[in-house]
C-alpha cells in the first residue's frame, strides 16, 4: 500500500513539474495557442535580425495573439524580414500594403513585394500579382519596373526578373 502511494505521489509530481514547463520552441508556443510565450521567445531573435522570427512577430501583431493588435507593428516587422529576403514575410509585407492597412496603399509596391515572394517560390503570391496585374491599375511599364526594384529581395540571382533596362550600363 505504502508503495503504491509512494508511486502515485511521485507521478503526480512529475506531471505537475512537466505541466509548469515552458515551451523553448517559439513555433510550438504559437502551435499550441501559447502567443504569449511564442511572443517573449521570438522577440530577442528578431531584434537580432532573424528573418523567421521578425516575420512571426508580424503575425502576432496583425492578429493581435498574445498582444494588442497593432498593424503598424505588423509592417515593421514584415518589413524587415522582406528586405531580409523572407518569402512569406514579403507576401505578408505586399498584403499590408495592397490593402493599405497600417501603411499607405500602393498597388505597384505591393506588385514589387508580391513579385519578389513570388520568385522565390510564394504561391500565394504569384495569385497576388495575377490579381494585381489583372486590376487594371497598373501599367505594363510599372508592372516591369516594380520587377527591377524587387530583384534587391530576390536571394537566388537565378530568379530575378532580367529585361533590357537590366543590361543598360547606368554609368
Amino acid at each position: 500500500m505504502k508503495k503504491s502511494i509512494l508511486i502515485l505521489f511521485m507521478l503526480m509530481t512529475i506531471l505537475q513539474i512537466a505541466a509548469c514547463r515552458k515551451e523553448t520552441d517559439p513555433v510550438k508556443a504559437f502551435e499550441n495557442g501559447d502567443y504569449e510565450t511564442a511572443f517573449i521567445l521570438w522577440m530577442p531573435l528578431a531584434e537580432k535580425g532573424d528573418a523567421n522570427a521578425q516575420n512571426y512577430l508580424g503575425i502576432i501583431y496583425y492578429l493581435g495573439f498574445g498582444v494588442q493588435r497593432d498593424y503598424k507593428k505588423a509592417v515593421e516587422w514584415y518589413e524587415r524580414a522582406a528586405k531580409a529576403g523572407h518569402s512569406d514575410a514579403q507576401r505578408n509585407y505586399a498584403d499590408m500594403i495592397h490593402f493599405g492597412r497600417g501603411v499607405k496603399k500602393s498597388n505597384k509596391e505591393a506588385y514589387k513585394w508580391y513579385f519578389a515572394a513570388s520568385q522565390q517560390g510564394n504561391i500565394k503570391a504569384t495569385r497576388q500579382i495575377g490579381v494585381l496585374a489583372a486590376s487594371g491599375n497598373l501599367s505594363p511599364n510599372q508592372q516591369m519596373y516594380a520587377k527591377i526594384e524587387a530583384n534587391e529581395y530576390i536571394l537566388d540571382e537565378d530568379k530575378r526578373f532580367m529585361s533590357h533596362d537590366t543590361y543598360i550600363d547606368k554609368k
